[in-house]
Formats: C-alpha cells, sequence, structure tokens
C-alpha cells in the first residue's frame, strides 16, 4: 500500500556532517521512491531564504504561485553541507565558542518563533511548497536525492532550535504531521509531532555512542539524552542500523523493550559492472594503495593505520576525510595521502581503485564504507569489533585495532592475496545485494512488526 511519508532529517533537512545518517536515508529514500510512496522532507528555512522570498515579490516578474526563487533558495541552502570540519568538542575553548554560538542562535527571530510554537503561544501552521526541479538548470548529483520528494515541509529554524533546546531542556519544536501515514525521524531528535491516531512514527537509532563513547564530550551526551528521551516517548516503532546497535539499546535501556523494533541495514548501490581484474592504484602510479575514511574522531583509529604503513613500504594509504590534527603528526609516513573531503563519486572511484578498504575503528553503530567496498569487489581490512563481524562476515581480514603490528600483517596478507579475496566478494555478490542493495530497504524499513519473541532470541 502506497503511503504519504515525512521525512524528518537534519542530514536532509538542513547543511549537516552526519554523514553516515545522510547515507542511510538518502538510500532509504531512493527505495521508498522506487516503492510509489508519496515523500515530504522537512526542511529548515533561514534568514537568507526570507530575504530571497521578499527580493522575489518586490520584483513583481512573477506571478503570485510562482515559487521559483523560493525553491532555488531552498537547494542554494541544502547545497551547503559541511563533512570537511570537525565534530568533537575538544577543550574548554571549543565548548565556550560552541556554547556562546548556541545563546547566539537561540535568540534568532528563526528560534524564536520556534519557541513560541513549542509554548503553544503561536499556532501551527503547515507551510509547504511543490518540489519542482525542472525549473532549476542542472540538479548536481550530490544533490539528486532532493529530486525524489514531491514537497518540503518549511519550519523556520527548526534543527537549530532542536539543538538549542535539546541543550537548555526548552520545550521541543513541535510539527502538525496530521496529513502523513508515517513519519519518519531519522536519528533521535527533540520534536513533539502532532499526527493522526492511525499514523506511525519510526525513530532511526544508529548508534548510543554519546553515551558510551568516553572521548565525546559532556555537550554531546547531554544533547542526545533530550533528543533520545523525547523520540523513544513518541516512537511507535524503531530501526536499528545493526543488531549489535540493537542489543547495546536493550542492555542500556531495558525499559523501552517494549516498542517494536527491527534491524534494517544501510545499503548501497550494487548495480555497478563487476570488476574482475585488479584495479588502478589510487596513490602513486605504478605502487598498490589502500584507502580509510575517516572523521575528526578518536574512535575512528585513523592515527594507527598511519603508524602501521611504516612497516608496509611497498604499500601507499590514501586517507578520505577530515584527520584533524592527525593529518599534522610527527614523522608521517611518506606513503600516506592525506586526499581530505571528497564527493561521493570521487570517493567510490577511490575505492573501487584501491586494494582493500580499512576499517580500524574501536566502535562503530555499522560501518558503511564496508558495504560500500563489497559493491565494488574491493577487499576489506576491520577492527575484529563485533558489529564488523556482523557486516561483514568471513568476507574481510580482521586485525587487532590496538595493534600496528596486526594492521601492518593485515595488510600484508590482503596485498599478497588479492584475487582469492575478490573472488570471495564475486561468489557472494547475489547475496550481498539482497542483504545490502537499496531495493529492499523500503520494505524492510516499512515492515510487520517483529515479534518479541525474536527480538529476545537475537539477544
Amino acid at each position: 500500500m502506497k503511503q504519504n511519508i515525512l521525512v524528518v532529517s537534519e542530514s536532509l533537512g538542513q547543511p549537516n556532517h552526519k554523514r553516515g545518517i545522510f547515507h542511510f536515508t538518502r538510500e532509504l529514500v531512493r527505495s521508498l521512491a522506487s516503492e510509489g510512496h508519496e515523500l515530504t522532507l522537512l526542511v529548515e528555512t533561514s534568514k537568507r531564504y526570507r530575504k530571497l522570498c521578499r527580493r522575489e515579490r518586490r520584483t513583481k516578474l512573477f506571478t503570485a504561485e510562482a515559487r521559483n526563487i523560493e525553491l532555488l533558495a531552498l537547494y542554494r541552502f541544502l547545497d551547503e553541507i559541511n563533512v570537511s570540519g570537525p565534530v568533537t568538542l575538544s577543550g574548554a575553548r571549543g565548548k565556550f565558542d560552541w556554547l556562546r554560538h548556541r545563546a547566539g542562535t537561540l535568540l534568532s527571530r528563526d528560534n524564536m518563533l520556534c519557541l513560541l510554537r513549542a509554548t503553544g503561544l503561536r499556532g501551527l501552521n503547515v507551510r509547504l511548497i511543490e518540489n519542482r526541479p525542472t525549473a532549476l538548470e542542472y540538479i548536481p548529483p550530490e544533490l539528486s536525492h532532493l529530486e525524489l520528494f514531491s514537497d518540503f515541509q518549511l519550519e523556520s529554524g527548526f534543527f537549530n532550535y532542536q539543538d538549542s533546546s535539546a541543550f537548555f531542556l526548552l520545550p521541543p519544536p513541535r510539527i502538525d504531521a496530521r496529513d502523513y501515514d508515517v513519519i519518519v525521524v531519522d536519528t533521535p531528535t527533540r520534536v513533539a509531532i502532532k499526527r493522526r491516531p492511525d499514523a506511525k512514527v519510526i525513530c532511526v537509532v544508529h548508534d548510543l555512542l554519546p553515551l558510551t563513547d568516553l572521548k565525546l564530550s559532556d555537550i554531546a551526551t547531554r544533547q542526545f539524552l533530550a533528543r533520545i528521551r523525547t523520540s523513544l516517548r513518541q516512537a511507535d516503532e524503531l530501526a536499528f542500523v545493526s543488531n549489535y546497535s540493537m542489543m547495546r539499546f536493550r542492555e542500556l535501556l531495558p525499559q523501552f523493550a517494549h516498542l517494536p523494533a527491527r534491524v534494517v541495514y544501510p545499503r548501497t548501490r550494487f548495480d555497478a559492472p563487476d570488476v574482475l581484474h585488479l584495479p588502478a592504484p589510487s596513490g602513486r602510479p605504478g605502487r598498490p594503495s589502500f584507502v580509510v575514511i575517516v572523521s575528526n574522531e578518536p574512535r575512528k583509529n585513523v592515527a594507527a593505520v598511519i603508524r602501521a604503513f611504516r612497516s608496509v613500504p611497498q604499500a601507499d594509504l590514501v586517507v578520505i576525510g577530515y584527520a584533524g590534527e592527525t593529518s599534522r603528526m610527527r614523522n608521517l609516513p611518506q606513503n600516506v595521502r592525506f586526499a581530505g573531503y571528497v564527493d561521493e563519486h570521487e570517493k567510490a572511484a577511490l575505492i573501487a581503485e584501491a586494494h582493500g578498504l580499512i576499517m580500524p575503528s574501536l566502535a562503530e553503530g555499522f560501518g558503511v564504507p564496508i558495504i560500500e567496498a563489497l559493491a565494488a569487489n574491493t577487499p576489506v581490512l576491520c577492527s575484529d569489533i563485533a558489529v564488523f563481524r556482523e557486516v561483514a562476515g568471513e568476507l574481510a581480514d580482521y586485525f587487532d585495532p590496538f595493534s600496528t603490528d596486526s594492521i601492518a600483517a593485515s595488510v600484508t596478507r590482503v596485498l599478497t592475496r588479492q584475487e582469492e579475496w575478490r573472488g570471495k566478494i564475486r561468489a557472494r555478490r547475489h547475496e550481498l545485494a539482497a542483504r545490502f542493495g537499496y531495493e529492499t530497504q523500503a520494505r524492510d524499513f516499512l515492515g510487520r512488526e517483529v515479534p518479541r519473541e525474536r527480538l529476545v532470541a537475537a539477544r
């Protein structure tokens, strides 16, 4: 049955660096659209958006129903995604700057409107704009997922305010979702949803790292606690990105065991042609290379991989993403190159060209680069942690993430057994596509409720 679905997503509805969540929701949207569901994206509007709209009206060039400039402003805003900056707040100065910025935005017009709506002093009114991307000259590939939404629901300063409300424990922003059958909240979000009695709210939980990672800041933990508390009180169902994440949730928050839950893996495209030959090097010409995808978080463990490559002079390491201070560490090996943030197409090319993708993380909720590598027929080298065993199974070479010798040995093994690893992946390609291909994600996400007995058995 085709349904009318509202997507509440920081990663898609405002410029945001949360790459793993962005990847999950983008592929989910593709899958839902392919099933014929009607999709609406909740989008935050800002001061700049209002200024362009006023200018459109003042020109008197357009008819009253024309929304081209308005749509242009929204697309420009959503094109400002920044994944090249730090994601952690380290040191007293960093926390002070964050608090100062957050206090400043809290006093903005958009945030004050959200506060008035949250307290009931201002009524809820739904503002929709039809998404007509054909009116724009072209859509960049990184924004192609936006074409899948039939409408945008506009909310002034919504995501900025919910961030502030989570920290300062203000009333959560309210939205009117009574026109929708399903409301998808793609990560714990502090939002009060007005909906029909028969509508369903599905909240996605990627991980509980803000509650368990010692290296994250107090601010991150405080915000996450407020967010997840609000989401769990409204959720009709929960979707977890791995069995590991679901089990961790059950261990830490057993009081919410009554909520129906299912595992919905992140997905990727398996429709690329199968690569049967050895790759061209993505590092220096004539040399094998490996790639690692990182963010500026200690749990990503990129420094250990870099040190390990001192013992692997015959191969290069390409570091994709924002590595922070690690890119300026002393005695950097000559065979390490920092590519920085790259777009999706370049990232896919680097993975496909590599002799292996390395995932050295100490903790994850899933590990999307693993399935991206398997889709490209690229060997995978992983930390020996439970969630990576769940995702990659026997299709990865595992190492001790705390041992540079173990990482170096894994690189050497994969380098000398290229055809064997690629053959294993090719032999399982059909199974991998069924498990991690985006075509089945909508079915799994909107599927029947998981019986309580199966949840107990999964533990």
